[in-house]
């Protein structure tokens, strides 16, 4: 049977509508920042850090993913800027430095649907000093935070005059803004925050991996991105392997786009074409003396272990650099020249120190690290090092990190590291809180840094900082031993439109996986 052309004309209509209809459809699934985009990016991690609430930790993993999801006030731009990102760029000094006024941003809501707003703010503050577990704790202690009835300003009203505060405690990660429905209670794995990604409870399994979700409402990032809107990539995967071998095969083999590579595999990736590379300072490993021991109290004999140790032989046994001050290039408040009252290598000396000292160096000496094969190398060339001077009974104790940040430990010497984007460092390393693991009982360095923040002046606040380093070097508080030396692998088949930030973070805001080709 022959079929008249008449019946597809008649029908033309419909088709073209349903035609145009799927069309609409189709753009707006492809517009839909929460529905479409690349697949995840994924970051390789050595260990689960296991709590990402920014109130009630200080690891340095926790910190790496809840920056994805979590906001402090303000932020500092590739200048040094001071900008606002939760609040306004302006800030309102008044009463002598002594009260500080901030103004929010209009319109932010949190991941669980809640507005950001002066109340939600005090609240968080609140909520930190109450938890008690916050790097922060010592800086907002005799803070008092009100929002005020415009229900857009708060006003910190601080102890004493603080001209660092916005720039020191309100743009630290750890002072990021949670939701008002977050509890207060201790023991949170996750909150709600503002930022470009979200915790989602059921994408986490302990040990193993954590998923963050994009944000599609997110439409306040800072000025440092091209985008303004939420970011391109759907979805932030942590994985977590605890064998270097082991990261490095999922790299290789496409299962992860971004880590942190050991020293013995950085020429390996680098030969790969689709590899970029990035470089980043970690912290200071330093050496501390346990001032509860009265044979650490001796000067003579702090001076003799400091000169004992030869930091250019520790830095051969890694991806390190030396280190000759108490703070890192990229952090604020570093001065190479401070580094004129660093001690040197000088075995013949410390001998003859801890002579004069009258040091039993038969006694035992118990030199505390962490559970790390780095350490365990390191401690075994410090080792080595304190028994070319005489002392034959050093004996290494591991435990966990975390206990040595929560758990007071018996030790003469510990051998540790710290990663502080301030000099505020010095003075929560060496003041009265629970992160003085060396039990320093003077108060000056943390006098000299508080100093430092009541100056009006950039060059009166540099003298101030300077001197606390020079106490900390001068008397051998701790000796400042190596720099972690970090390299970063992103592969380019993953994804692209990342960036460095000027204190050595990779920024995957502008990054997009869309065109991933594994």
């Amino acid at each position: 049977m022959r079929v008249s052309p008449f019946r597809y004309r008649t029908h033309l209509p419909l088709v073209l509508a349903l035609l145009i209809g799927l069309a609409i459809a189709l753009g707006w699934l492809v517009g839909r920042s929460d529905g479409m985009g690349g697949p995840p990016l994924v970051v390789l991690w050595g260990g689960d850090p296991e709590v990402f609430d920014p109130q009630q930790t200080s690891h340095p993993v926790a910190q790496d993913i809840f920056r994805h999801v979590c906001e402090p006030l303000f932020y500092e731009d590739d200048t040094g800027r001071l900008r606002g990102l939760l609040a306004e760029d302006t800030l309102d000094y008044s009463e002598g430095g002594r009260r500080l006024t901030v103004r929010l941003r209009p319109g932010i809501i949190f991941h669980d649907g809640a507005m950001m707003d002066a109340q939600a703010v005090q609240g968080s503050f609140e909520r930190l000093l109450h938890l008690g577990g916050s790097p922060l704790q010592n800086d907002l202690r005799d803070v008092a935070v009100a929002a005020q009835a415009d229900g857009r300003s708060v006003v910190f009203t601080l102890p004493e005059p603080d001209y660092e505060f916005a720039r020191l405690v309100l743009s630290n990660s750890y002072a990021a803004v949670v939701s008002p429905r977050t509890p207060n209670g201790g023991g949170s794995t996750f909150v709600d925050c503002t930022g470009p990604y979200q915790f989602v409870p059921s994408l986490y399994h302990a040990g193993r991996t954590i998923t963050l979700m994009r944000n599609p409402t997110y439409h306040w990032p800072p000025a440092l991105f091209d985008n303004r809107n939420a970011a391109h990539i759907p979805q932030i995967r942590f994985d977590f392997i605890a064998e270097r071998e082991g990261r490095l095969d999922a790299l290789l083999n496409g299962e992860g786009c971004v880590l942190s590579l050991s020293s013995r595999h950085v020429e390996q990736v680098a030969a790969l074409p689709r590899f970029r590379l990035y470089d980043a300072m970690g912290g200071v490993t330093y050496l501390g003396f346990n001032f509860q021991r009265p044979r650490w109290q001796n000067l003579q004999v702090r001076q003799a272990i400091a000169q004992a140790v030869d930091k250019t032989s520790l830095a051969q046994t890694g991806p390190f650099l030396v280190a000759n001050t108490p703070l890192t290039p990229n952090t604020t408040g570093y001065d190479p020249d401070v580094g004129d009252f660093s001690y040197s290598h000088d075995p013949k000396r410390s001998r003859t120190l801890l002579a004069q000292s009258g040091f039993e160096r038969d006694s035992e000496i118990v030199l505390l690290i962490p559970e790390s094969n780095t350490y365990r190398e390191l401690a075994a060339a410090l080792q080595e090092q304190l028994r070319a001077v005489g002392l034959d009974q050093v004996q290494i104790k591991e435990v966990s990190r975390a206990d040595i940040l929560t758990q007071r430990q018996d030790f003469d010497l510990l051998l540790f590291d710290y990663a502080w984007g301030d000099y505020t460092a010095l003075a929560i390393f060496l003041g009265s809180g629970p992160r003085n693991l060396l039990s320093y009982p003077h108060g000056d360095v943390t006098e000299m840094v508080q100093q430092a923040r009541t100056a009006a002046t950039s060059d009166l606040r540099r003298q101030y900082v300077n001197q606390a380093q020079q106490v900390i070097l001068e008397q051998a508080i701790w000796q400042p031993l190596l720099i972690r030396r970090i390299t970063f692998a992103v592969d380019g088949l993953c994804v692209q439109g990342e960036r460095q930030s000027s204190y050595g973070e990779l920024l995957f805001h502008d990054g997009d996986t869309s065109l991933a080709r594994y």
